[in-house]
């Protein structure tokens, strides 16, 4: 798979401590997206899903499970189906940002293998702060499965702040346009 990166504990990105891949690439490129550096094709952190599943089984016992956004990660379909299918098979949640519609959506297993999936296009002038996991509310959360049947979204969406052992400062989630 192409990446943009990897965080392997994140709190903002689905239900519980989640290991969170960052798809490289995106064909949709919506109008206002704040993640425009990971429009790009080119190659960038290049893994193939063995080696990703093995990040994740390092980090099981911490997680609840796994989210893929981007990007688009649906660009990367077969991809992404067989890491979903394998974090399935290794007990964990998943969870699925796309940009397409639930009914652009052709390869149907992506809805078997969701507990959570977030569709539809990123829309600036939709821009919400006030709905949990979306940017604008023109986005659909669908609950797939019976694992989140009583989830109850929050009326706020966060913001992640990390510092690594280098003093780099990663601000990830859904901050504000004064941000």
């Amino acid at each position: 798979m192409n990446l943009a990166h990897i965080e392997k504990r994140s709190f903002i990105y689905g239900p519980g401590c989640r290991f969170v891949i960052w798809t490289q690439g995106c064909s949709i490129r919506c109008g206002g997206c704040w993640n425009r550096e990971m429009w790009s094709f080119d190659s960038n952190i290049l893994m193939p899903v063995d080696e990703i599943i093995k990040e994740i089984i390092t980090e099981k016992a911490a997680i609840e499970g796994v989210t893929l956004l981007g990007g688009e990660p649906l660009d990367q379909q077969g991809e992404c189906i067989e890491l979903l299918q394998r974090c399935k098979n290794i007990g964990l949640t998943t969870m699925l940002f796309t940009g397409y519609s639930a009914n652009e959506i052709t390869d149907k297993r992506i809805f078997d293998l969701c507990d959570i999936l977030i569709t539809g296009r990123y829309d600036e002038s939709q821009r919400t702060l006030d709905r949990q996991w979306i940017g604008s509310t023109n986005q659909q959360i669908h609950f797939l499965t019976d694992t989140y049947k009583n989830y109850k979204l929050e009326n706020a969406n966060y913001v992640e702040i990390g510092i690594d052992d280098d003093g780099r400062v990663t601000v990830l989630g859904f901050p504000d346009l004064e941000y």
